[in-house]
């Protein structure tokens, strides 16, 4: 029986305002939740998600000794995309697993207690004959 290795990497980050950006009425005022221009939108993040992905694993074969590294470089990657959105007052994780591709299945879950408003998540998927990515991020709005 085949047994498969899963390397997993998860990247957290707060974003900080930068004081610069910061404004009177911003330091004035308390909001609970993010305007609508600056809620998180699942649809951007799959996007460069998945670009990342194919970035990063296109033509690559499963290599056991790398997994980790890739795995950790990749969930950076996303990381500091998710940064570049200037989306203030968010956090987020960032989970990469990584595994080979041997006809078997897997499955994973995530449950949290968060703000259905203002938190959310994006999930991007890679494959190819020999393996197989999942890249989940989380973005919570930090009140």
């Amino acid at each position: 029986m085949d047994s498969t290795l899963v390397h997993t990497a998860t990247s957290p980050a707060l974003q900080q305002p930068s004081s610069e950006a910061a404004t009177s009425t911003d330091r004035d005022s308390f909001s609970l939740r993010p305007t609508f221009m600056q809620k998180f939108r699942p649809p951007v993040a799959t996007k460069f998600m998945q670009q990342v992905l194919e970035k990063h694993l296109q033509g690559k074969t499963y290599q056991a000794d790398e997994c980790q590294s890739l795995s950790k470089v990749i969930a950076e990657e996303i990381k500091l995309k998710l940064i570049g959105l200037e989306l203030s007052r968010y956090k987020y994780v960032v989970s990469v697993v990584l595994g080979e591709s041997l006809g078997g299945g897997a499955r994973s879950g995530a449950r949290c207690h968060w703000d259905q408003e203002s938190d959310s998540s994006a999930q991007a998927f890679y494959s190819n004959d020999s393996l197989w990515c999942s890249a989940t991020a989380f973005a919570v709005f930090y009140y």
